[in-house]
């Protein structure tokens, strides 16, 4: 998947183009070092992306200059954003409008440069396809002009990826990467997410003890990402996101809601093992999912066995007992010998496992305390269901259960695969294959 890259020269109250004066920066040594950021920045970028007014001022400017910057610029497939531009002058220069932008992403080749083009960034922004932002910042203060980050802009957290002074009159190279974006549930509650990808959206729904930056998660996000623009997020009280008591499956519900309204007001969903179990509430509550693929939702079809209840476990988790709650859900819920769950104890992520102790009540809740429930017999978005042949009885039971009780679905066995223990490139292979077809 090819990055989009927006490289811009800022001054410190961010302005990006001052009223009528094109020359602030230039007033600045910003040395060598400076210079070789952006020369290599230009000589690695596979395409070059803008808005029209930029591109025309570029046009004027580059076809009849030399040198290696130079012919870079003048030899890299161009693209602008335009639905005005007729008859681009500069050669390799392809017009395009904003929606051809997220199949450009999905092309091989390079990453995609940005520059200027403020009106463009802003819209690439807006539909989560910026992936970097490289801003050489000069120690100015214009007090007024074109500002990259407009007021009313949608709230981004960015990461710093470098910072490093070039040259000698204080001129900075500040990299920054998206963090997570928000968005607020019916309650009020601020759900975080991030982005990733280019096409149809998908949005993933973990599991226990997991957040958005579980490997488990981020592997599955990654294969979904080479075809979708994947929305992962943290469920209500783990990772990045808010939580509002009292808890309620519902307000799980409508967290997942926000989410398909942000991605566009219709979305594929993919759930994992209890992330499955609330991906197929929400289906049944009519959240608009188009297609839906869920992973061994946990459900217990043995009428002589139940599972840990959100009471029992909201309980432990009241009185202090965090890790009792966390053995619980683990032998009585995942099935796990109590001497499995004792060496966990003494690892180093026992401590992570605590932290979100209070979120397995919320598990326990959503899958309910036993069959699979009769109100997903009125699902009829496509549903595929996916199983681990290594799995244990249980869950192979469960999936084949889910399966037969929602009318449009489809039960696929992934070989050698079991629940906790599962490749998730192998789970958001199939995932993505099914979504695709």
């Amino acid at each position: 998947m090819r990055k989009i890259i927006v490289s811009e020269f800022m001054t410190l109250d961010g302005v990006m183009e001052g009223p009528g004066d094109w020359g602030w920066a230039f007033r600045f040594d910003r040395g060598d070092e400076g210079h070789a950021v952006k020369s290599e920045e230009v000589t690695s970028a596979g395409a070059l992306l803008l808005g029209r007014t930029t591109y025309e001022g570029f046009a004027d400017a580059w076809p009849s200059r030399t040198g290696e910057f130079a012919d870079a610029m003048n030899a890299m497939p161009k693209y602008v954003v335009s639905g005005t531009l007729k008859d681009p002058k500069w050669n390799n220069t392809t017009v395009i409008s904003l929606d051809d932008v997220a199949e450009l992403k999905r092309r091989p080749g390079g990453d995609i440069l940005v520059n200027g083009s403020a009106r463009l960034v802003r819209a690439l922004a807006r539909r989560g396809l910026v992936d970097e932002y490289r801003l050489m910042v000069y120690p100015i203060l214009l007090g007024r002009g074109r500002r990259l980050f407009e007021e009313g802009a949608p709230e981004t957290a960015l990461r710093l990826v470098e910072a490093r002074p070039v040259g000698d009159d204080g001129v900075m190279v500040l990299t920054y990467r998206p963090r997570y974006h928000t968005v607020t549930s019916a309650d009020g509650t601020s759900i975080a997410y991030e982005r990733i990808g280019a096409g149809p959206a998908v949005i993933v729904v973990q599991g226990a003890f997991s957040t958005r930056q579980d490997p488990i998660m981020t592997g599955i996000v990654e294969a979904l990402a080479t075809d979708h623009t994947v929305y992962n997020y943290d469920r209500r009280g783990r990772g990045d996101s808010g939580d509002t008591a009292p808890y309620a499956v519902q307000r799980e519900i409508e967290d997942l809601a926000a989410l398909v309204e942000a991605a566009g007001g219709e979305a594929m969903v993919f759930g994992g093992s209890s992330g499955g179990a609330l991906a197929l509430e929400a289906a049944a509550a009519g959240v608009p999912i188009t297609k839906l693929a869920v992973f061994e939702p946990p459900y217990v079809t043995d009428p002589g066995r139940s599972l840990p209840s959100a009471e029992e476990l909201g309980a432990l988790v009241e009185q202090g007992r965090r890790g009792d709650a966390v053995e619980l859900f683990l032998t009585k819920g995942a099935e796990m010998p109590p001497e499995a769950v004792a060496g966990m104890k003494g690892q180093p992520f026992w401590p992570q496992m605590e932290a979100v102790a209070h979120t397995l009540a919320y598990e326990a809740a959503v899958v309910g305390g036993g069959p699979v429930p009769e109100r997903l017999s009125t699902v009829a978005v496509p549903t595929l269901v996916l199983a681990g042949s290594a799995s244990t009885e249980r869950m192979r039971t469960a999936a084949q259960a889910v399966a037969d009780r929602l009318p449009d679905a489809r039960l696929q066995w992934l070989e050698g695969q079991a629940h906790g223990q599962a490749d998730p490139a192998s789970m958001g292979k199939a995932a993505s294959e099914y979504f695709s077809g």
